[in-house]
This record gives structure tokens, C-alpha cells and sequence, in this order.
């Protein structure tokens, strides 16, 4: 090599080092950092309270910023107190010290903390928002006014008066809603007082729309929601030609008419391909489509937030997505009022580098408002698809096919109104890396996958896989094995006025599947699942069908639930963890019969399990089963409600069960209520440690067995009524020390008295003939008092009998027979049970026993 060459290359590689080191530099400084983001010293515009509309911001303090520009971030739900997301505010960071701005909007469930964990500048902190409890209460909010008009691009100011009934006289904040759909607005609130009863709030609005459309506001109060809205027309003086970019289609063919070239946008045709690139930064600009081709697309490159209006759209494109957005800022997608638009992509799509997932996709948000329809065939892959966010604050969206998902978003899925009706060979909606919340509207899936799905498995704690059902009419088929109509890897929660229905036909199909908790507040709930329990090879393990399956707590605190099983080792209702009913009405039914793959794989056909502890504090719970009624592999416990089985092989069954009110009505062929530890094959008839334990309420049991503890039974107040093949076989234990006992059998079964340590006088009469089922049973005091009126289910001869009325060395009248009028019936819907208030009749009676009670003992067994 020429010895002058090497000076002039050493030369070059000094001059490329150089160059290199300082575009790293240059990139390193493009990116937004800081050292530390304080949350615990964050600073908030307003006091949240619980059930009340809030906005408000939150500034959290940062250190060690590097002067960068930084991007809005994506919203991020609560934890802890759901209902609220925090959203990063664009902005550019200090050099050195400052603060960052989140906008917080929702309404927060409950009073408590709301938790976010935030991310800025590769730092992130947990955000704590304290919500205060809301000292106002109404029973009903209501719209007396009608907003006025707005004018998109023009400053709005106006109010709207909400009545409001059954209002509690109590204290409310200050309260702000921001605008959905078109956005730009708030509504506030002024703090005040309720009139104790009926009254009015007045809502000031005020802001600039930014779109034409419908702004809605939805205004909480006092545990009260109402849904208000405003209408954005256009500026009567704007012009399509100056304001907007016009692209008409026409066959093969596109003309454009661009207002903006001149300002950073510019627009490339190929017969009807239509490609946007826009540089310009300054504002949301309008890509008006309109016309039909039969071989054409729409890609656009932004660098700014967008809005696509369509206006009798008809786009076919035989090889690609119809619309194809390849820009990261939001797209706000106007389907323009009284027009219906249509997209349709190819079954194959050509080549490319950049994602095409779909007809309709977009690598950034996509929000879509307009009274108009939009129709779209997914013949590739999936209909609708953002690698961000897709919501739907109006609109028609009809998706008429999709070889995938109907509507697959990467960050979260969320619909306040309008109609979505979805038709796909996967999932009708998946969020892969986020949440799915649905306010309003009314939704509908035909499917083969999961109807609505949050799919996310991996380990960022930030994201929250959750189905949230707030509001809006949800109808949801599902046809395809281990295809679930909801299934959310993490919680799920409905609270809805409006009626959801979902009917799944798979094998081991489920109704709702959920990851995390399950709770149900309100809303008219009815889940059908025909498929059968079926033996999956890959898992080796059975799929069984349910109506719900939790996999962690679940939590019925209001509404009324239906749930239809009729699959082979269907379910009703499956948990994992606790399982709590605290209102509502919950009706299950599962008529199909068990499943046996193997002496070990079985699936029966029961109503209720939870492997976690049971807890009925109010509300009612029906249950028919095949199987099992009611199990739970830890314990049940009653404080109120009502319980009803009406069939089952077993009613109740737990190790531990404790009944301390409500009334709990049991039918059963084998066990009416049973307690048992299962661990001897067969049964045992040793004490295994079990109890019943009955406290207040009532408790009516029929069955082989009516009550079956193998361990102890004790009773300390309430009502038990029992009877069947054997009324009560007990193990263990067996004492009554308050309460009222009435039980009955045939004779000469296992049945013993209760004992001899019980506190309460009772009675164990045996009787050589029997009462019949059209009979009763009386018992009175010297003096005539009633002291108990039985009617048995079946023929009885043994009796239980035991009430605080009963003394020691006191004599007694037992009548087999008469009548009995008036009064009240506590007992079975089969008509068997305990008369009371009334007035009895000894006429056509046979005085059976006049006996007295012992002096020392508690336990008495009288025979004739």
C-alpha cells in the first residue's frame, strides 16, 4: 500500500469516530430522561370522591432531567380503587429538577386510595390518589335540559340542570367530567348540599371542541350515573377545500384536493392507492374519504394526531389493509352522520416490512365517533386492529367477517356508546397488554374464540388484564372448544343497568373466565353453556364447562344472575378462592349428567364449588344440580339471605358449616347438608373433626340423610327442620343447647338422641306407628299451649324435638293428627314443614303420649 494512503485513511476513521461519538451522543439527548420521579411528594388540583365525576391533575416532582420533549403517555388504570386512569401530559422535561403533569379522569368505585403506577423518562413510582367517602346519596338522576349546540373550533359555554330524587341532605365536592367522543369540554360541578329528597344540580360546560361529533359526559353523584351529551356541529363559515384534505375514490381511480400541501403534508397516488405523509405538527388535520374502489387503499404516515372522516366510503383492497395507518399519534375516525362505509381487505396480502394486521389498522390510538356506520370484512387476518388503543364513543361498527379477531387492540378496548356487531372466526375483542371496559352502547359477538378476551400473561406489573362491564347491552355466542364469552387473565368485573347475555356451545366452554377476582354489582346477567366436559389430550386433564370460573375470589353484591348449564359435567359456578354473595338474586341450573373419563377423571355436574371458604351475607341463591349443590373445600357460612337448593345428589356439603341467619332450605336424594373432611372412602363412623353449628336463620333439610355431620352437630339458636330416610346422623357430637329442633323419619333407622351435655330440654319420641304425609305432628303443654305443629314430608315415626319453651319435670300432650288453620308455614316448596301462629285443631286427633320430662336430665326419649 502507498505509505501517503495511510495518513489520508487514518485521517478518515479520526473524522468517522468523531462523527459517530456525537450522533450517539445527539440520540442519547433525543430521548427523555430523568433520575428520579417522586411520587411521594406529588401535589393533586382536586379531592376525589368516591362515586362522584372527577378530573384533575396531578404534578409529581422529578429530578435529573435532560431538557428532552417527551410524548402523551398511554392512560393507566387503577389499582386498589378502580374507575380512574391517569394520563401523562406531553410536555419537555427541565434540566435538572421539575415536575410532570397526569391528568386523572373517571369515577372512583369506592372511597379508599387509587393507585397508578406511572412511568417517565425510565423511572416509574406508584401514584397514591386518597378518594374521601361520599357523604351524598340519591336514589335517581335525570335530565330536566337539553344542552345547547356546539360549534367545532369555537369556545363553548353553557350548563346543564340534573334532577335528582331521594337525595339524602348530605354534603358533595366539587366534581369535573371531561368530554369522550369529541373532546375539549368539561363539565363542573360546584361543591354543595342535597335537599333532603328532590332537587336539582346544575353542571357549568365550558372548553373548545375539537371535532365535530357528539361530546358525552358521563356524570356521577351520589352512587348515581347519568350519561349527558352535547352536539358539535360544523363551523357554518369553515371550507372542505381550506381545512380539510379530500380524497374521492372512483374505481380505480383517486383524485385529492390537499389544503395543506404547502404545510407539511403531502399526498402520493397509484391509481386508487392513496398515500398521506404528513410532517405538520401544529394541528389535527381531516382526511375526508369518500367514493368507492374496487382495487385501493389509504396509508398514512403522521406526526401528529389525525382525523379521518368517512363519508360513503367503499374501499377494497385485494392485497393489503383498506385503511393502513402507520403513524403513532391517535386517529380520531369520523364516521360521518347518515353514511354507510364499508372496508374490505385481500385474503393474501403482498409483502411488506411494516405490520398489516388487519383491514382497518393502525399502529397508534383509534377513537371512533360519528352516527354513522362503518362495515368491515377482515379475509386476511383480524377486521380492526391498533397496536395502541381503540375506542368507541359512537358509531355503528359493524364487523361482518374476520378470519382472526374482530377488534384486536395491543393497550385496551373501550366502548361508551353507539352499536358494535361483531362476527369472527377467533376473538370477537382481545386487548392483548391491557383492559377491556365497555359503559354503554350495545355490543354484540358471534364467535368461535373467546367473545371479549385481555389476554396478557407476562410479569410488568403495570399492566392489568381486566374486563370492566359498566354499562350497555352485551350479547355475546361463542361456538368453538374451551371458547369463553368473557375471559379476562385478570379481574372481572359487571355493574350494569342493561342486560348481558352470553350462550356458549363449546366443549369446556365457559360463560365468564377470569384470572383474577369476579364481582358482580348490578345488571340482568344470563349465561347459557350447552357444551360437554371432555378429555383434553396435551393438558391430560379434563375441560369441563361452567357458567363462571374464577380463578381467584369472587363476589355477587348485586343484580340478577341466571346461569343455564345442560353440558355433560357442566358447572354452574366455579372458584378458587372465596367465594362471598351479599345481594342479588342468583338463579343456577345444571340438569346435564357427570363425566367420567377414567376412575380418576371425573367432572360433576355441580352448582356451586369454591375451593376457598363460602359466605352468604344477603340476597338469594337457587341452585338445581344434578351433582352437588352448594361445596365448599373449606367452609360455609350463612349470616343472611336465602339459600334454596330444590335438587341435588348432595344439597351443602363442607367441612365446616356454620348457619347464623337467613333461611336455608336444602333438597337432596343422598345428604341435605353434610360436613365432612372426605378423607375416608365410603364414610366412617368416627368423629373426623367436621361441624354444623347452627346459630340463628333458618335451616330445612330433606334428603337420605337430611343432616349428615361426621363430626359434630350443635345447635344455639335459630330453626332446624328436617327429615328424610335418617333426620339426623351425627358422628360426633350432638347437642342442642338453644333454637327450635323439629325433625322426623321412618323408624328403626340410625338416628339417636341428642346429648345428654346438650343445655336445652328436649325431646326423642319413637313411635311404633307413623304420621302421614297428609298428617301432623302437635305437641302442647298442660295448660294447651302449642308448642310445635309438624307436617312430614314422608310417613315419620322418630322425632327430634327440642325449643326453649320446654322445662324439666313439666308434662306434655303429643297428638298424631287434626287440623290446623291459619297462621304461617315455614318449610318446603313440597309442602312439608312447621305451622305456626295459627290455631290447631285436636278434633279426629289421637293423643299419642301425655309424658313429663325428667328433673335432672336434659335429654328425654318417650316411646309408644
Amino acid at each position: 500500500m502507498n505509505s501517503r494512503v495511510l495518513p489520508i485513511i487514518a485521517t478518515f476513521l479520526t473524522i468517522a469516530s468523531i462523527f459517530l461519538s456525537c450522533k450517539d451522543k445527539d440520540i442519547e439527548m433525543n430521548v427523555a430522561n430523568i433520575s428520579a420521579l417522586n411520587c411521594a411528594t406529588t401535589t393533586f388540583s382536586a379531592a376525589a370522591t368516591s362515586g362522584s365525576s372527577f378530573t384533575g391533575e396531578a404534578s409529581v416532582p422529578y429530578t435529573g432531567g435532560n431538557g428532552v420533549a417527551y410524548d402523551e403517555g398511554t392512560p393507566v388504570a387503577s389499582s386498589g380503587i378502580t374507575g380512574l386512569t391517569a394520563t401523562l401530559s406531553a410536555g419537555t422535561l427541565s434540566n435538572g429538577s421539575g415536575t410532570a403533569t397526569y391528568v386523572i379522569t373517571g369515577t372512583p368505585a369506592t372511597a379508599g386510595t387509587a393507585s397508578f403506577t406511572i412511568s417517565l423518562g425510565g423511572q416509574s413510582c406508584d401514584l397514591s390518589l386518597p378518594v374521601v367517602v361520599s357523604k351524598a346519596s340519591i336514589s335517581s338522576l335525570t335530565s330536566t335540559t337539553t344542552p345547547a349546540n356546539g360549534i367545532n373550533g369555537v369556545n363553548y359555554s353553557g350548563n346543564a340542570t340534573l334532577a335528582y330524587t331521594g337525595g339524602n341532605g348530605g354534603t358533595y365536592e366539587a366534581s369535573t367530567a371531561t368530554s369522550t367522543g369529541v373532546e375539549g369540554l368539561t363539565a363542573t360541578l360546584t361543591a354543595g348540599t342535597l335537599a333532603s329528597g328532590t332537587g336539582n344540580l346544575v353542571y357549568i360546560i365550558s372548553g373548545t371542541p375539537t371535532s365535530v361529533g357528539t361530546a358525552t359526559f358521563n356524570l356521577s353523584l351520589g352512587g348515581q350515573t347519568y350519561t349527558l351529551t352535547v352536539v358539535v356541529t360544523a363551523s357554518s363559515t369553515a371550507s372542505a377545500a381550506k381545512d380539510t384534505v379530500v380524497i374521492a375514490y372512483s374505481g380505480t381511480t383517486a383524485s385529492i384536493s390537499n389544503a395543506f400541501q404547502d404545510a407539511g403534508v403531502t399526498v402520493a397516488v397509484s391509481g386508487a392507492d392513496v398515500t398521506v405523509t404528513s410532517k405538520n405538527t401544529t394541528r389535527e388535520i381531516v382526511y375526508l374519504l369518500s367514493g368507492t374502489a374496487t382495487k385501493g387503499s389509504f396509508k398514512i404516515y403522521s406526526e401528529y394526531k389525525y382525523n379521518i372522516t368517512l363519508k360513503g366510503l367503499s374501499l377494497t383492497n385485494s392485497s393489503g389493509p383498506a385503511i393502513n395507518s402507520q403513524s403513532g399519534k391517535k386517529g380520531t375516525i369520523h364516521v360521518m352522520n347518515g353514511t354507510t362505509n364499508t372496508l374490505v381487505d385481500g385474503v393474501t396480502y403482498a409483502t411488506s416490512t411494516e405490520d398489516q394486521k388487519g383491514t382497518f389498522f393502525s399502529e397508534g390510538q383509534l377513537s371512533f365517533m360519528g352516527t354513522g356506520t362503518l362495515n368491515v370484512t377482515g379475509n386476511n387476518k383480524h377486521a380492526l386492529v391498533a397496536d395502541d388503543y381503540i375506542y368507541v364513543s359512537e358509531a355503528t361498527v359493524n364487523i361482518k367477517s374476520a378470519a382472526k379477531d374482530g377488534i384486536h387492540a395491543n393497550d385496551y378496548f373501550m366502548m361508551d356508546s353507539g352499536t358494535v356487531t361483531i362476527t369472527a372466526l377467533g376473538d370477537g375483542v382481545e386487548a392483548e397488554e391491557g383492559y377491556v371496559a365497555i359503559n354503554g352502547g350495545t355490543f354484540s359477538v358471534n364467535s368461535v374464540g373467546d367473545g371479549i378476551k385481555t389476554s396478557y400473561e407476562g410479569t410488568d406489573a403495570t399492566i392489568t388484564p381486566y374486563i370492566l362491564i359498566k354499562g350497555g347491552k352485551i350479547n355475546i355466542t361463542t361456538t368453538g372448544e374451551k371458547g369463553n364469552a368473557i375471559k379476562s387473565e385478570g379481574y372481572t368485573t359487571i355493574g350494569t343497568a342493561d342486560a348481558v347475555t352470553l350462550a356458549v356451545s363449546g366443549k369446556g366452554s365457559k360463560g365468564i373466565k377470569t384470572g383474577g377476582d369476579f364481582t358482580l354489582t348490578a345488571g340482568t346477567i344470563k349465561i347459557s353453556v350447552s357444551g360437554a366436559a371432555y378429555y383434553v389430550t396435551a393438558d391430560a386433564d379434563i375441560a369441563a364447562p361452567a357458567g363462571i370460573n374464577c380463578d381467584k375470589n369472587l363476589a355477587i353484591k348485586g343484580g340478577s344472575l341466571t346461569i343455564t348449564s345442560t353440558g355433560t359435567g357442566g358447572k354452574g359456578i366455579t372458584v378458587d378462592g372465596t367465594a362471598t354473595v351479599s345481594g342479588g338474586s342468583t338463579l343456577i341450573t345444571v340438569s346435564g349428567t357427570n363425566y367420567t373419563y377414567s376412575s380418576a377423571l371425573t367432572s360433576d355436574a355441580k352448582g356451586f364449588k369454591s375451593d376457598g371458604a363460602f359466605i352468604m351475607n344477603n340476597g338469594d341463591l337457587t341452585i338445581s344440580a344434578t351433582d352437588d349443590g352448594l361445596k365448599s373445600d373449606a367452609s360455609i357460612t350463612v349470616n343472611d339471605g336465602n339459600i334454596t337448593v330444590t335438587k341435588s345428589y348432595e344439597a351443602m356439603e363442607s367441612i365446616f358449616i356454620t348457619i347464623n341467619g337467613g333461611i336455608t332450605n336444602l333438597t337432596a336424594t343422598n345428604d341435605g347438608i353434610n360436613t365432612s373432611y372426605g378423607t375416608v372412602s365410603g364414610g366412617t363412623e368416627s368423629n373426623d373433626n367436621s361441624s354444623l353449628t347452627v346459630n340463628g336463620g333458618v335451616l330445612i333439610a330433606t334428603g337420605s340423610d337430611a343432616i349428615d355431620s361426621n363430626g359434630n352437630f350443635t345447635i344455639k339458636g335459630g330453626i332446624v327442620i328436617a327429615n328424610g330416610n335418617e333426620d339426623i346422623d351425627v358422628n360426633g357430637n350432638f347437642l342442642v343447647n338453644g333454637g327450635t329442633l323439629i325433625g322426623a323419619e321412618p323408624s328403626n333407622n340410625m338416628t339417636k338422641a341428642m346429648g345428654a351435655a346438650s343445655a336445652q330440654v328436649g325431646l326423642f319420641i319413637k313411635s311404633s306407628a307413623q304420621v302421614a304425609t297428609t298428617s301432623v305432628i302437635h305437641i302442647e303443654d298442660a295448660s294447651g299451649k302449642e308448642l310445635v305443629t309438624f307436617k312430614p314430608k314422608s310417613s315419620s315415626a322418630y322425632f327430634h324435638f327440642s325449643a326453649p319453651g320446654l322445662a324439666k319435670s313439666a308434662a306434655y300432650k303429643i297428638y298424631f293428627g287434626g287440623s290446623y288453620s291459619g297462621g304461617s308455614f315455614l318449610g318446603n316448596t313440597a309442602g312439608w314443614g312447621l305451622h305456626t301462629g295459627g290455631t290447631y285443631s285436636n278434633s279426629g286427633a289421637t293423643l299419642k303420649a301425655t309424658p313429663t320430662t325428667s328433673a335432672t336430665s336434659t335429654v328425654n326419649t318417650i316411646s309408644f
